[in-house]
């Protein structure tokens, strides 16, 4: 996976996250497939924390710090750039 699309996939799933956020559903846990998705970002950068469901604010919370991570380059392999 290059670093555009970690952080494609990564910042959709944010988006997700900060929407149900927004309408008030930040201590609802995410779905299962989102829970992979966010596992897969996750074992992208060498952050192996297993497939779990946390609520959106759980989520989003991790994302931006994973997000701040890869653009200051100090989480990218495997990643390549792209």
């Amino acid at each position: 996976m290059t670093v555009s699309v970690w952080l494609k996939k990564a910042n959709k799933l944010l988006d997700t996250c900060e929407n149900e956020i927004s309408i008030k559903n930040g201590s609802k846990k995410i779905t299962m497939a989102q829970a992979t998705t966010l596992n897969e970002l996750q074992h992208e950068i060498g952050s192996h924390h297993g497939i779990r469901q946390v609520t959106y604010k759980e989520a989003a919370q991790s994302l931006k710090e994973m997000i701040a991570m890869v653009e200051a380059g100090q989480k990218t392999p495997p990643l390549t750039p792209g």
